[in-house]
């Protein structure tokens, strides 16, 4: 529409406090007044015709009326933010004025009876596919361990087309934020609805990102678990041994390991794992894994010790 911040209830001569029977009906009048079979060759019957459409689909609906009179139109069309920061919403008209007409009055060309015949060049027009919604746009959300563990919030420019004040379509920075929530998992999707490039005749694709992980230097992930892989020498496997395992919160868990620990052995602590996204206060578990390194070489005489040792 070519004013910035339409007014839909001045569009339908509507007051903010209207019925929706009051609304129906001042659509209905404006609809048929201005509707391009009746304006041949008319631009602005085409422009009022439009706008109408777009007023009353945000009017008759309650979701985006609801949005647009408590927040007004820059919230209804970028969407509005909930108690986590998360962006949901965001309206872009998509329908064809045509289109709303037809679904109102249950035909596209109600005036066939009194003479406006379907051969009008505008009727055609109508009838041809509304705007073409663009493939979502995927790119990837790079996270490390520790931000899928505690959480975090990113905030991350994008640069797109979007039409100026002329119609011309311009390089446009908008800065998305995006909250990580404890736990989620690589792949999980973040969507900001028609963020995508602006054009001629189509809506602008959704904008999605995906969470990578990055590798962390001493654990890796395996669902809610957490694994902690180390090297243990064979005298310490056999013996009492005590180790040192991080943690994602910037704790150092001594674990003592007083048992013999042999080959394909694994250690589990309860509840020190990943926190569960739906049910933060739930975590898997820290798995140790160890990996037993034998000696190369055993003199004779150590190999004689050992025997007695082992023997018993």
């Amino acid at each position: 529409m070519s004013n910035e911040y339409p007014d839909y209830y001045d569009i339908l001569g509507v007051t903010r406090s209207a019925t929706d029977a009051e609304i129906k009906r001042n659509y209905r009048k404006l609809a048929m007044k201005w509707h391009p079979d009746k304006n041949q060759n008319s631009e602005e019957a085409s422009k009022k015709f439009q706008d109408i459409g777009e007023a009353y689909d945000v009017l008759s609906d309650k979701s985006k009326k609801a949005i647009y009179d408590q927040y007004g139109y820059e919230a209804l069309r970028d969407g509005i933010p909930d108690k986590d920061g998360n962006v949901s919403g965001g309206y872009k008209y998509t329908q064809n004025a045509g289109e709303i007409f037809s679904q109102f009055f249950g035909t596209d060309n109600p005036f066939a009876d009194f003479g406006f015949g379907q051969s009008v060049p505008f009727a055609s027009r109508m009838r041809r596919p509304g705007p073409k919604k663009m493939e979502a746009i995927m790119k990837d959300l790079p996270c490390t361990l520790e931000e899928l563990f505690n959480g975090c919030t990113k905030k991350l420019a994008v640069t797109r087309k979007r039409a100026n004040e002329s119609g011309e379509l311009v390089d446009d920075t908008k800065t998305l934020a995006v909250t990580v929530k404890p736990g989620w998992k690589a792949g999980t999707k973040i969507t900001f609805p028609c963020e995508g490039d602006e054009g001629h005749n189509i809506i602008p694709a959704d904008l999605v990102f995906v969470v990578a992980e990055k590798p962390h230097a001493k654990l890796t992930r395996e669902g809610h678990n957490l694994v902690f892989s180390t090297k243990l020498a064979l005298a310490d496997a056999l013996s009492d041994v005590a180790l040192e395992v991080p943690t994602l919160d910037g704790r150092a868990l001594s674990i003592p390991c007083p048992e013999v620990v042999s080959p394909g052995y694994e250690r589990c602590i309860q509840g020190e794992g990943m926190p569960l996204s739906k049910k933060p206060d739930t975590r898997g578990d820290l798995v140790i894994r160890f990996n037993i390194v034998f000696p190369e070489y055993l003199s004779e005489d150590k190999k004689v010790q050992l025997r007695k040792i082992l023997l018993g």
